[in-house]
């Protein structure tokens, strides 16, 4: 029997390796640099060191990979061979790393895999190339502001390089027949006793590696052709299936999350499909003691920060042809139904019991700190928003970076899973109906693992259910889960607590978080309140005022709203204002230039109503009253000549930012994060595409 920390002691000792190597690395003296510019740490990772120092990749990215210096149509940079040893080097070391825990720095990342990939492919393993591929797809679309950082290696260049490469998986050759046992390993990250006797039951004489959840199991003898994983419940199951994956050796792997195990009848049927087409996995409803059916079988909608799941699906899959094609009517009669292949629905979404091909499980990986059904889900929104498969024929107007296609599963009603009700429990997406007025999956989001059935519970604490849920909510960047039942959580901000961080979606390109928004918002109309009440003079500026001018509403990219305080009325501030303000619970302190005050909803919560002393003259008799967000606020007479001072005269054009026209030149502005759910202008610039390019800048 093989120990969980044992099969990851190789893992340990080659990240030591790299961490070594990358100090190895260091080309030049560390540059004095006192500056804590958020930029630096984000989009720099200054300060960050996660087995690899990233700001040593960086000083060798700009001393030995120089941009528009390559003669290439991939990255259009020129790297020495020090550079590219490095860069490959590197890339080996954050592929392992990634098994065990979540990576910063996707600017590194990104520099580090993208080089690798454009010019030294061939030094790595097919299944390394595969597994960058991903990555790098994944660190693209979680970068801090690459085209205007230092970082020799920009988006658009990243896309038209995965326009160019094979793509990642390639299903098509694997046409496997025979002994099912040669080609099928049966992977249980969780496996108490009773659910291995049900395994040797239905599927004797199998292959399959398991997950020891005790110490009378660990005493037990195992049968032939199987491998213990010990510590299995303290190990999150995500960084448990990432380590069996590793041990697999045959081109299929059927993963049991549940009690549902399928008859060696379901299991052949399930290999056909999964053979048959260009899908990455295929699972059965699953029918429990109740006899109730759930197919799991949902499309994941996200954007602006929501997870919703839909029932309604685009494709299936038809298997008898002479069948798809007859003419229907009240004489038809299907014959013989129990000996054909029935038809599938493809699905964004994964049952907790499903055969996938092995290749493409260890391609994406399963997110290590994930537990349970949360490790499924989000491999499922991973590897259906990831251009994995060949396509046959790309259209001229597809979108930069996507040639290939999306995975899909899918669910095969002909291939019925019957689950033990005495070891499993609700599951976290399963049922589309609210049972006596509870949703079915409520303890996925409670304190207490055991809820979950003797298969999904963990004993570790970090591995409470509620715990889990937050680490995949902030992994995904979501702050609503909206369940097949209907049920919405909220995993955002309040008033009362630190806010949404700033720079996680600001540098990102993304929008405003729902909570960030309705923060601001609240801020925006109290202090027009107080101000009424007490007598300050005041108009909107800067960002607040362009979002009136564009649409009536707060911009949503906006981190701050912007007020202009008359002369007049300033000293006002540190008289009266901040008082009632600390009276009624919120924050307000004076900037060091002493000419702001920072209005927050409390003193951790950094999300700002600037309250600005200015040298424009405005006259307080002759202001405007503009719309934003429902309600009327002053401006300055003639604003628009305000915002074409501070925008340009193209104020009205969608920018990631407006900054002006000759930065823009300098650094162009890319619209958004690439095909990210929670980008800003997605509607009115293709994700990744140069907004100039697009003719909207």
């Amino acid at each position: 029997q093989l120990s969980f920390f044992a099969a990851l002691l190789l893992s340990c000792t080659m990240r030591l390796f790299w961490w070594l190597l990358a100090c190895y690395i260091q080309l030049s003296p560390a540059e004095e640099d006192d500056a804590s510019n958020i930029i630096e740490v984000m989009a720099w990772c200054k300060g960050v060191i996660q087995g690899l120092d990233w700001p040593q990749v960086l000083r060798l990215a700009k001393r030995e990979c120089n941009l528009d210096a390559g003669d290439d149509e991939l990255l259009r940079i020129g790297c020495s061979e020090a550079g590219l040893v490095a860069a490959l080097d590197g890339t080996r070391a954050i592929l392992e790393m990634a098994q065990l825990q979540r990576l910063v720095c996707p600017n590194g990342q990104i520099f580090l895999l993208a080089v690798t990939l454009a010019y030294a492919r061939e030094q790595l393993s097919a299944r390394e190339v595969s597994q960058a591929q991903v990555m790098l797809w994944h660190a693209l679309q979680n970068n801090f502001m690459l085209d205007a950082s230092v970082w020799p290696v920009k988006t658009h260049d990243v896309l038209h390089m995965f326009d160019e490469l094979p793509a990642p998986l390639d299903l098509r050759s694997e046409k496997i027949g025979g002994d099912w046992h040669k080609s099928v390993t049966l992977v249980v990250p969780r496996c108490p006793p009773k659910l291995a006797e049900l395994i040797q039951e239905r599927l004797p004489s199998s292959r399959a590696l398991i997950g020891i959840v005790d110490e009378t199991q660990a005493a037990t003898e195992l049968p032939d052709h199987w491998r213990g994983f010990e510590l299995a419940r303290e190990v999150p199951t995500g960084s448990m299936l990432n380590a069996m994956m590793e041990a697999v050796e045959t081109p299929f792997s059927l993963v049991i999350l549940s009690s549902a195990v399928p008859s060696l009848k379901e299991l052949q049927s399930l290999r056909r499909v999964v053979q048959s087409r260009q899908i990455l996995g295929a699972f059965g409803p699953s029918i429990g003691e109740d006899k109730v059916y759930s197919d799991f079988c949902y499309r994941l909608k996200l954007r602006h920060y929501h997870l919703d799941f839909a029932s309604d699906y685009e494709y299936s899959v038809i298997f008898d042809e002479a069948s798809a094609s007859s003419i229907r009517g009240s004489w038809f009669h299907e014959e013989k139904v129990e000996d054909k292949e029935g038809p599938c629905k493809l699905c964004e979404t994964l049952g907790p019991t499903f055969l996938a091909h092995s290749d493409a499980l260890r391609t994406v990986a399963f997110h290590p700190e994930l537990d349970g059904e949360w490790a499924l889900l989000d491999f499922s929104i991973r590897a259906t928003r990831t251009p994995l498969l060949q396509v046959e024929s790309v259209s001229s107007s597809s979108r930069p970076g996507w040639r290939h296609q999306g995975g899909h599963f899918a669910a095969c009603p002909h291939a019925v899973l019957e689950e033990e009700m005495s070891l499993t429990g609700p599951h976290l997406y399963g049922r589309n109906d609210v049972p006596k007025g509870v949703a079915p999956n409520f303890q996925w989001f409670g304190d207490e693992a055991s809820a979950l059935g003797d298969v999904a519970k963990a004993t570790a604490s970090r591995l409470k259910p509620e715990k889990v849920a937050r680490v995949f909510m902030e992994s995904n960047h979501l702050k609503d889960f909206t369940g097949p039942e209907g049920q919405k959580r909220h995993f955002g901000c309040s008033l009362s607590k630190v806010n949404c961080p700033v720079p996680d979606w600001v540098y990102r390109g993304w929008a405003v978080p729902p909570c960030c928004k309705e923060t601001m918002r609240h801020l925006l109309f109290y202090i027009d309140a107080v101000f009424k009440e007490l007598g300050v003079r005041y108009i909107v500026t800067d960002g607040v005022l362009l979002g009136s001018y564009k649409f009536g509403g707060m911009l949503d990219w906006d981190a701050d709203v912007d007020l202009h305080i008359h002369n007049d009325d300033f000293h006002l501030l540190e008289d009266v204002v901040q008082h009632r303000v600390k009276q009624d619970g919120h924050f307000l302190r004076k900037h060091a230039n002493n000419r702001s005050w920072l209005l927050q909803a409390n003193e951790q919560n950094y999300l700002l109503i600037e309250l600005n002393l200015r040298e424009e003259h405005w006259d307080p008799e002759r202001v405007w009253q503009v719309p934003v967000q429902g309600h009327l606020f002053p401006a300055m007479e003639d604003a628009h000549m305000n915002l074409s001072a501070w925008y340009g005269m193209s104020f009205f054009k969608h920018r990631l930012r407006h900054v002006p026209e000759w930065e823009e030149e300098e650094r162009p502005m890319f619209c958004s994060t690439p095909y990210h759910y929670n980008c800003v202008d997605e509607p009115n610039v293709a994700s990744g595409k140069d907004c100039r390019v697009a003719g909207v800048c």
